[in-house]
């Protein structure tokens, strides 16, 4: 053997165990794009929202790929940057000012891209006027010297044939350069991006167009329900509405109260059916019944209107309805016109009797068979009406019925009472579940009103109340005493709440629990009136959610005050007791 075959042999050896390095170092490199590109696609198939879907994206490609990694994303005629990662010890700082800066070169690319495909664009900085090229100012180029960039490459992202962004991959603080075969690889892992990109897009696109769906249908919903009855000068007017079912909210049980001439008419009424195609012909029998009334101020004639509008339809709809028209002067008869309804039940006391003459159910005949009828309701009594899906809802085996009804109505005064009263009874009574829509409304004479407040008294009184219907617990705060402990009745009772809410963070709570209970929650103040030295504030609540309907009750506050703060408030489900406490009071 020669004398430099050993050197030959050696040379060889650490040739082969080079390239065998080199190889496993490749295949090792292979294996771990193969990994990236696999949970891209992974990611992508997640379903998640659009941001999140790139922000994992970035997480997946810094640092095994780059030290920065930018996606863009084309929205109409602007490019937002959707998801950067930085890798290093000053990533947030360099993001934060990543951001400000914006995507300008990404944006000349999209820009181009919109009007041909674009080859991916590799940018080597070996020089400060390499930098400063892309620089805005000297700051600029200051930082983006800072960041140390060696190679960056930008490629456009297009699905389906259009351009949808673009990916930003740089390197440098880590000691990496790109060359051409990273230069393939990106466009082959901005094919997947693109792919995730799009694949978001699209289930963003679902999900923008179900949440418009929805909020269309909550605003429609909306405007078909019962909306917050007004306050009737001299009267007080209580409601409550229960649907069919947990989650309905439409039905065909429906009242109502507005001006017509010469004063107010109250109605309620039941249309056939149940849902939504109830709930349109609601809607249609409550303006019909609205416009003839205030035209005419007769409840007749607005039967015979409504009576004229159904039969038009050819259908099969019918509607039954109780119409009272009321002065604001309580000591005229109330004017009662029923048609197919329940009628109205004169409460005075133990006596429940019915009032008003019944006529044809409206939609079923031409022929106009309905009467008018003076009644005359004086204090202590009231006129109780109720559509039946009340006194038809069913039990454990039997149906609530008539006698049930009057037995909860016995010596019951109140409106606001009464309608709670009924309702607590039948939601106990069926389950909690109804199987039909029920609907209850009340009114009987107010007590006079009395001497009225300063105005700087009413406006604290309005600015207490408009906060809260505003959920500003720092105008509720700014305008009550830090020790006030106050126990609203209607949201503790239905989160099982015994003790006061006390000072802010009481107050706090209170609001979580009204947003926990409530859809809607607008309380009102109608009166403010000052007895014996406190504010009587007489208004009315108006609560709705899925399951427990609506509640639309006269309420009564007694509030004391200390200059422009509230120190004490408490609140009266029955404005009668509020008057009789403060009446009574030494």
């Amino acid at each position: 053997m020669p004398p430099y075959a050993d050197v030959i042999v050696a040379l060889a050896l650490v040739v082969v165990a080079v390239v065998a390095t080199i190889s496993t170092r490749k295949v090792r490199q292979v294996n771990r794009r193969f990994r990236m590109l696999d949970e891209i696609s992974r990611v992508a198939e997640l379903g998640s929202s659009l941001d999140e879907t790139l922000e994992a994206i970035v997480g997946i490609i810094v640092p095994e790929l780059g030290d920065i990694c930018a996606i863009d994303v084309i929205e109409g005629d602007r490019v937002r940057r959707a998801a950067l990662r930085v890798d290093g010890p000053d990533a947030e700082a360099i993001k934060a000012r990543l951001v400000e800066r914006g995507p300008r070169l990404q944006a000349q690319v999209a820009s181009d891209a919109g009007r041909e495909r674009q080859e991916p664009l590799l940018i080597e900085m070996r020089s400060d006027e390499d930098i400063r090229a892309f620089a805005e100012d000297e700051e600029d180029f200051e930082f983006l010297r800072s960041l140390e960039t060696r190679s960056s490459v930008t490629v456009e992202l297009r699905a389906r044939g259009r351009p949808t962004g673009v990916l930003t991959i740089s390197v440098g603080p880590s000691g990496r350069r790109f060359n051409e075969g990273d230069v393939h690889f990106v466009t082959i892992l901005a094919g997947r991006v693109a792919l995730a990109l799009d694949n978001a897009g699209l289930f963003h696109d679902l999900e923008r167009s179900e949440s418009e769906r929805a909020e269309i249908a909550e605003t429609l919903q909306r405007g078909l329900l019962p909306p917050p009855l007004p306050h009737i000068p001299g009267w007080s007017v209580a409601a409550t509405y229960r649907p069919a079912g947990a989650e309905n909210e439409l039905g065909g049980d429906f009242y109502d109260a507005f001006r017509i001439a010469g004063g107010w008419m109250v109605v309620i009424g039941d249309v056939t059916g149940r849902g939504a195609k109830a709930a349109a012909v609601t809607a249609h029998a409550r303006y019909t019944l609205r416009t003839a009334a205030a035209l005419t101020g007769d409840p007749v004639i607005a039967l015979r209107t409504l009576n004229r509008e159904l039969l038009a339809r050819r259908g099969t709809d019918l509607c039954s309805v109780a119409a009272m028209a009321v002065s604001e002067d309580p000591a005229e008869p109330v004017r009662l016109a029923v048609a197919g309804h329940p009628p109205p039940l004169l409460v005075d006391g133990d006596e429940v009797t019915e009032a008003g003459q019944a006529g044809p159910v409206l939609g079923a005949f031409d022929e106009e068979g309905w009467t008018l009828v003076a009644t005359e309701v004086e204090a202590g009594q009231q006129l109780v009406v109720v559509t039946d899906g009340v006194t038809e809802s069913m039990g454990a085996g039997e149906r609530f019925g008539e006698e049930r009804l009057r037995a909860q109505l016995t010596g019951i005064t109140s409106p606001a009472i009464a309608a709670q009263q009924i309702e607590g009874a039948l939601h106990e009574f069926a389950g909690g579940t109804l199987e039909d829509d029920a609907a209850i409304i009340a009114i009987a004479p107010a007590t006079a009103d009395v001497e009225s407040v300063p105005e700087r008294e009413r406006g604290l009184v309005e600015r207490l109340y408009e906060a809260f219907n505003r959920r500003d617990p720092e105008e509720i705060v700014a305008l009550c005493d830090p020790a006030m402990a106050f126990f609203p009745v209607g949201t503790a009772e239905e989160i099982g709440r015994e003790a006061p809410y006390t000072g802010p963070e009481g107050l706090s709570e209170y609001l979580r629990d009204v947003e926990r209970v409530w859809d809607e929650l607008l309380i009102t103040p109608s009166l403010v009136e000052s007895r014996g030295g406190s504010l009587l504030v007489r208004g009315r609540v108006y609560a709705r959610s899925r399951p427990l309907g609506i509640r639309d009750v006269p309420v009564a506050w007694i509030w004391d005050l200390d200059g422009n703060c509230f120190v004490r408030g408490e609140v009266f489900r029955d404005p009668e007791e509020a008057v009789q406490r403060l009446t009574t009071s030494p």
